[in-house]
Formats: C-alpha cells, sequence, structure tokens
C-alpha cells in the first residue's frame, strides 16, 4: 500500500511532533488504502523526548528528506540466478520474461555480477574465428540443459575445456589429439568404441555420447576412467549447440558493475545508469541484492506522499517537499507560500497549538482516543500554549485540554510545569542547538528573518549565557543566508521574554520594544513567537519596505 507521511516543521518542538504522532494514527483508522507514517524532519529536543519516554511511546521516526530515491521504484522480486546455474536460464529469462538483465548471486543473495545480453553477445560471437574456445563446465549442469543422464559421475566437478565431435574416422581423430597440447577436451561422438576407448585412455574430463537407445547399449569399460560420461538424448548437433549453454553464469557474468543503494537519489542514479552500456543496475544492501534498477524506473511516478501538521511554508517543510504530493495540511499559523497541483483538505483555525485541531478531527470523525493519545496530544497543547498561559491560546485549547487530561488521567496543570522543567538550563546546553530547536524563517518585501524560541523557568542565567547566544544567532544567521536572526527567551512562570538580536539596525531602530542594551530588548508579557513577536516584526518589515 502507498505510504504517506506525517511531518511536522523543520527543527521541531513538541507540538509538531505530538500533532504527527497523533494525526497518523488517526488517519490510519481512517483509511485502510494507505499507511500513513508519523515522522519528523529533525532531532527531538529534550522536552519532547521526555514526554514520550514517560509514556514508553516511540516517537515519529526521522526522515532526512522526501527526494525521490531507488527504493521508491526499484524492482524488489527480482529474478536472479545462481552462478552455477547454466546460462541456458538467462537465455529463458530474455525469451520467455522478457528480462534483459540478470543478477547473479552465491549462497541466495551475496550479489556477485550480472549477465545481459551484452555479455551473451561477447560468449556466442567469438572475436578470434582461428582460436578455439575453451569453456568452463560445470557437469552437473549437462542434465538440466542437453536433457538426458549421468551415465559416470567424474571427479571434477568443474573444468575448463574445448569441444571436440568425434565423427571423423579413427585415424584423423587420433592425429588430431596428439597435435594438441591439452588433453582438456569435451568429447561428443556417437557409438564409437575407438574413439572412447582413445577418450577413456587420456582421460578427457567428459565424453558425451548420443544415439544411445539404454543402457546395454553402452557396452564399453570404464573402470579406470575418472571423467564424466553423460548419455545425451538429443541428436550430435543439439547436443553441442546446448551443451555452450551449460556453462555457470559465472563463467560470462561481469563483476564490475556498479551498483546502487537504495537510499540513492534518483539523479544521481540517473547519471550512473547513462554512463553505462547496460540498462539496469543492482541494488544492494551489504553486498545482498534487495533489488534492481531500470532506465525503464526512472520515469515511473516517484512522488512521496506528504501531510504537512503544524506549518505551511515550503521554508519550514522536509527537504524535498516541492517534489512530493502533499495530500493534506493541519496547522494553526499565518497561510504561507506552498503550492500544490491538486485541491487537497486544509484544516486550520487560529489556535494556540496543532495537537488541538488534531483533537478535533478525533471528534469530528467519530473516533475514540486511547489514552496514549490523549497524553500526547495534551502535551503538545500545553507545551504550545505554555500552560494555557500564552496569549495565542482559546477557549477550544482549554476544552480541549480539560478533555484529553481526563481521558489521560493527568493533572495537566502539575503535568505542564513538569515538561517545561524538562527541558536543560541555558547554561548546560550548547547555544547552537538552543538556537536549531525551535528555530523559523519567515520572508516578506525581499527581507529573510529567522526567529528561534525556547522556554525556560527562570531568566537568572540569562547574563551568563547572552553573549553566546547572541555569537551562536548571528553564526546561524550567516550560515543560512538570513538578513536579520534573533531568539526569544521566554519565562513562562514569570510570563515575560527577552529577545536577542543580530543587530539589524535599521529595523531594530523603530521595533516597539525597550532596548535593554546592544542586540538585547526587554518584552513584557510576551509568550507568542506567532501571535505577538511575529506581528510586530512583520510591522518593521512593512514600514522599512514603505
Amino acid at each position: 500500500m502507498p505510504e504517506i507521511y506525517v511531518v511536522g516543521h523543520k527543527n521541531p518542538d513538541t507540538d509538531s511532533i505530538a500533532s504527527a504522532y497523533g494525526y497518523a494514527k488517526l488517519k490510519n483508522k481512517l483509511d485502510k488504502e494507505n499507511i500513513y507514517t508519523a515522522a519528523r524532519c529533525g532531532n527531538l529536543n529534550k522536552q519532547t523526548r521526555f514526554i514520550f519516554d514517560k509514556f514508553g511511546i516511540t516517537p515519529p521516526v526521522f526522515i532526512k528528506d522526501v527526494y525521490p530515491k531507488v527504493s521508491d521504484v526499484m524492482t524488489r522480486q527480482v529474478i536472479a540466478l545462481n552462478e552455477n546455474e547454466p546460462l541456458f536460464g538467462v537465455i529463458r529469462n530474455i525469451d520467455e520474461l522478457k528480462i534483459r538483465i540478470t543478477p547473479v548471486v552465491e549462497g541466495g543473495n551475496i550479489f556477485k555480477g550480472i549477465v545481459s545480453i551484452f555479455e551473451l553477445s561477447d560468449f556466442l560471437a567469438t572475436k578470434d574465428v582461428t582460436a578455439k574456445p575453451v569453456f568452463h563446465f560445470r557437469a552437473e549442469n549437462f542434465e538440466k540443459v542437453i536433457g538426458g543422464y549421468n551415465f559416470i559421475r567424474g571427479r571434477n566437478e568443474e573444468f575448463k575445456a574445448s569441444v571436440i565431435i568425434g565423427a571423423m574416422p579413427y585415424e584423423r581423430f587420433k592425429e588430431r589429439m596428439e597435435k594438441k597440447e591439452s588433453s582438456d577436451m569435451v568429447l561428443i561422438v556417437g557409438k564409437r568404441r575407438d574413439i572412447i576407448e582413445y577418450a577413456v585412455k587420456k582421460q578427457l574430463p567428459a565424453i558425451i555420447l548420443t544415439g544411445i537407445r539404454d543402457e546395454s547399449d553402452v557396452d564399453l569399460d570404464f573402470s579406470n576412467y575418472e571423467g564424466w560420461v553423460f548419455i545425451s538424448e538429443l541428436d550430435t548437433a543439439e547436443t553441442v549447440r546446448r551443451l555452450q549453454l551449460s556453462i555457470p553464469t559465472k563463467a560470462v557474468m561481469k563483476t564490475d558493475i556498479p551498483s546502487v543503494d537504495e537510499g540513492d537519489y534518483l539523479e544521481e542514479v540517473k547519471d550512473k545508469l547513462l554512463q553505462i552500456d547496460h540498462k539496469g543496475l543492482p541494488v544492494l544492501r551489504d553486498n545482498r541484492l534487495i533489488g534492481i534498477i531500470t532506465r525503464s524506473d526512472l520515469i515511473k511516478k516517484t512522488q512521496k506522499g506528504l501531510i504537512l501538521m503544524d506549518h505551511n511554508e515550503l521554508s519550514q517543510a522536509v527537504d524535498g517537499a516541492e517534489t512530493a504530493q502533499i495530500h493534506e495540511i493541519v496547522d494553526h499559523h499565518r497561510l504561507g507560500t506552498i503550492k500544490t497541483k491538486t485541491p487537497i483538505h486544509f484544516f486550520a483555525k487560529p489556535v494556540g497549538s496543532t495537537c488541538t485541531l488534531v483533537y478535533q478531527q478525533y471528534i469530528i470523525n467519530g473516533v475514540e482516543i486511547d489514552r496514549e493519545t490523549a497524553s500526547i496530544l495534551l502535551s503538545g497543547i500545553l507545551s504550545d500554549t505554555v500552560i494555557l498561559k500564552s496569549p495565542t491560546t482559546t477557549e477550544e485549547d482549554k476544552r480541549a485540554v480539560n478533555a484529553l487530561a481526563e481521558l489521560a488521567g493527568i493533572n495537566y496543570e502539575e503535568y505542564g510545569v513538569e515538561i517545561f522543567s524538562a527541558t536543560d538550563s541555558l547554561k548546560t546546553r550548547d547555544p547552537q542547538s538552543i538556537i536549531n530547536t525551535d528555530f523559523k524563517i519567515y520572508e516578506e518585501y525581499g527581507i529573510k528573518v529567522g526567529i528561534s524560541q525556547v522556554e525556560v523557568v527562570t531568566l537568572q542565567e540569562m547574563d551568563e549565557v547572552k553573549n553566546n547566544l547572541i555569537q551562536a544567532i548571528s553564526r546561524n544567521t550567516n550560515e543560512k543566508g538570513l538578513d536579520w536572526g534573533m531568539l526569544l527567551v521566554t519565562d513562562i512562570i514569570m510570563e515575560r521574554s527577552i529577545l536577542l538580536t543580530t543587530g539589524f539596525e535599521a529595523a531594530e531602530k523603530i521595533l516597539a520594544y525597550n532596548k535593554t542594551e546592544d542586540c538585547c530588548f526587554d518584552l513584557p508579557g510576551v509568550l507568542s513567537r506567532k501571535k505577538q513577536l511575529l506581528p510586530e516584526i512583520l510591522r518593521v518589515l512593512e514600514e522599512l519596505n514603505g
């Protein structure tokens, strides 16, 4: 079944992760034709990890991006041949199954090489017509290809030899054999006693008898013979033709063929395929064959399916979202810039948390919420609304919290303090990780702004960490090519924030906040980046543009 990822924004916060978890569970109950996988495109912060650990729940899986990969289009049910199987199997694959490339494996699926029409052509069309070809034979393949049975099993399972047909007078045959430097010959002959006795004496590695009615017809002495005696059911000409096709595939396979990984991007694999004559490449995992990808696979429809949670701007979405098919968006932020090729379900409301919207979807669809899901959704709402203290909090959030707290059997006020206390202090955390944990990019009037936010239970440590945080903001701003970077440090107990910036002078001159020192502003009563800080930033950008 098709897989659709339910995924939040980059640098995910608890609401982003929790809403993806809850909505994926709902969609799997409502839609049995698809598989919905809760995912994340960033690391779990300490608060989110604490929440999932507390309830013993596996968090959403990490996905780096959703660019089309080999695993999206490769053929998994591969027709392969063991390296000892006869070349006849490759011919049959081409004729009956229209397969142009046959992988060769050992021990089930250990990749050894491939045989295609190119290798067959090189084998069948001998370049030097004056030289007698030498073949790599595996005697057990005679029965599989020629038709007949082994009358005597020889000592050597495999050997290299040329082919000679005993159709000439004995003296001429003997003369030719005496001229040869090696007696490594597979003799194909009818009931010619003199020639056969000579072959036995010379210990040829194999004798193939044609025109034999039954075993009683073989009144010859093979008692001292160490080679193979095979009785063919076919005439001599057909026996010769099939004998060549009995050689093991390993004798003609190409071993220096490049391979690909199931996680490789299709664009990269496309370049590999265009650089080789073969129209397909093996897909390996630890040198084991797990699939094959061909040029025709590259034209398959390869869009990943996405449901975007807690965001609707492409700059915040998982890498490669522009190549994916977006099925739904569930969000509580301003409308951004994502465009879709087809109409989609867009559920958005100005509430304090995306988890509130997920809760409402359960109610709308009449689906019961289990205790685990209730606990995770409750956590997301408490985190995003700062235990219902944020100005973004609505009556809908409050109703959702009360209902979910009852289902989960949790005192939400005590639990809210617990989840915020689970975050490390600013002094013990790496400044760069603080900036990246909850970071979003906004672009208006040609100006790109990056805003991070971190919630704490006290601002007493700010003086000790402020300079390091400002340096981290500046570094992050330069790396991402932004015009203005900032970090909102929010004290959820005192309901006050401090805004640290990169010193975008033209904009900061007209900010409606009290500047306490360079790159530092005091924001009493401000808890929300979305509802309180962002509108002010957008006002400033508009004024600069005017």
